[in-house]
């Protein structure tokens, strides 16, 4: 019996423990036992100071070109942009590269690459150059995961693809098109054009506007419709008739752009097709100061021109061009496959591009003495509300509000483009030169020296083979 209560003692005892927490237990053998009373225990308050800080984010240096920066001591928008970004990006620095010569811009990029101190992020005149020189890194693992990469317009978004990656940041975007003089419109009582007109309704207008006796001109040039025509009568084609795999200049869409161009000049509804005497009536070296005096119903220029011609005398707004198809300028940036830090790089050419914050900090600092010159590179709806609302030019909202079916210039991402369009030999006697560039053949088309359809087949079979020569070497690099 006295075995049990001892073992009966024993487990109150464990109990007392277990429920006292701790609290000292006399010998339960000589006391009686009393029953254990809970005391409310304070729950230990942590000081913040006692907690491990988070080790903070390692600080990456990253360098940067762009022609657009200036030189060291200018207050360029490209710069405050930098500053901008180092202060809400305390774990990443950005650093411009003053050691690139912006005079030889991709000379001084090719001996950089040579030296292995290629920038991190530059801004890049022509893609395929530096796909040529397996410079370029592929960002597609960073735009997968970007949601505002999809806010950028397809088709500067579409340029940016080679193969299977994706090889530069549309960073700008201008517009090109015709600009009109509506106060000349209005004096001569010719109906006004209205965004993106027909081709007809355009050739009617720049007749119904040369006006020699009062030294009207109804055209300040010619030189573009053979680049823009083929897009505006066929939705198939792009700038200068590219399709997105070819140049299609031997076909009746390309044919009619220089004939159309070339009896606009053979007319004289343009400022260089008038006499040397002529052109001296007006006083000035070029048709720009001729638009400048009120004189012209109708020139091609770049939405880079709207802060100064909003200051013009005279009415004046854009227009685009014949056919709907909105003309796209854009500007890259691209990284170095190089790069130690690749994802801040990232980070920073998103942010100065495309980027909700990044746009709105250059509408700031850019909208007090208008160094905001590009067009916002997305189609986010607030940012194009804010852009809007401080950057209203007469016609632009029309030609984004298109830019769906938009024409990139080819310049900068279509492979040989300027050896296809300008440079390229041709072996065509024009003249006195017994190898024509591609460019002058071109040119003496429209001026009515040589008949474009004797030497189509030829231009388009070198279009192409300098097409084809440049995208082979960029293959053999990627792989594809």
């Amino acid at each position: 019996m006295k075995k049990i209560l001892a073992l009966l003692l024993v487990f109150v005892l464990v109990a007392v423990v277990l429920g006292a927490c701790a609290r000292p237990v006399e010998d339960p053998v000589d006391d009686p036992v009393e029953e254990p009373v809970e005391e409310p225990v304070e729950e230990p308050v942590e000081d913040p100071a006692d907690e491990p800080a988070e080790e903070p984010a390692e600080k990456v240096t990253i360098t940067y070109a762009n022609w657009a920066l200036g030189a060291p001591e200018a207050d360029t928008l490209a710069r405050r942009m930098v500053k901008a970004f180092n202060e809400a990006h305390p774990h990443i620095e950005v650093v411009i590269d003053e050691a690139i010569d912006y005079s030889q811009y991709e000379e001084s990029l090719t001996a950089a690459a040579a030296a292995g101190t290629l920038p991190d992020v530059m801004m890049m005149a022509h893609i395929p150059f530096g796909l040529q020189n397996d410079w370029l890194l592929d960002i597609s693992e960073f735009t997968q995961r970007d949601d505002e990469w999809a806010n950028i317009p397809k088709p500067l978004a579409d340029a940016t693809r080679f193969g299977r990656g994706i090889f530069a940041v549309p960073t700008g975007m201008f517009f090109m098109g015709y600009f009109v003089n509506d106060d000349l419109f209005e004096e001569y009582n010719v109906p006004a054009l209205n965004f993106s007109p027909t081709i007809d309704e355009f050739s009617s207008a720049i007749r119904a506007l040369t006006r020699p006796a009062d030294g009207i001109i109804g055209l300040a040039e010619e030189n573009q419709i053979v680049e823009w025509y083929p897009s505006a009568v066929n939705n198939a084609f792009g700038w200068f008739a590219w399709d997105g795999e070819r140049f299609n200049l031997n076909t009746p869409e390309f044919i009619q752009g220089v004939n159309f161009a070339r009896e606009i000049f053979q007319n004289r509804l343009t400022f260089d097709s008038l006499t040397e005497e002529q052109r001296a009536e007006y006083g000035v070296g070029w048709f720009g100061e001729v638009w400048d005096q009120g004189k012209i119903a109708v020139r091609w220029d770049g939405t880079w021109a709207t802060s100064a011609f909003a200051q013009r005398e005279f009415n004046n707004r854009f227009i685009g061009v014949p056919g709907g198809r909105t003309i796209i300028v854009p500007d890259f940036l691209v990284l170095s496959n190089a790069s130690n830090n690749p994802e801040a790089a990232y980070e920073f050419a998103r942010w100065i591009s495309f980027a909700r914050e990044g746009i709105m900090k250059a509408m700031e600092l850019g909208r007090p003495d208008g160094s905001f010159t590009s067009l916002p590179v997305t189609t986010d709806e607030e940012v194009l509300n804010e852009y809007f609302e401080h950057f209203a030019y007469p016609g632009i909202r029309d030609a984004f509000d298109a830019i769906d079916r938009g024409v990139v210039e080819g310049v900068k991402f279509v492979p040989g483009y300027v050896r296809s369009r300008w440079a390229a030999p041709t072996g065509i006697k024009v003249g006195d030169n017994d190898n024509a560039s591609m460019g002058d053949v071109i040119w003496n088309a429209v001026r009515g020296d040589i008949r474009i359809e004797d030497h189509i087949e030829q231009i388009d079979k070198l279009a192409n083979d300098e097409h084809i020569r440049a995208l082979e070497i960029i293959e053999g690099l990627l792989g594809n």
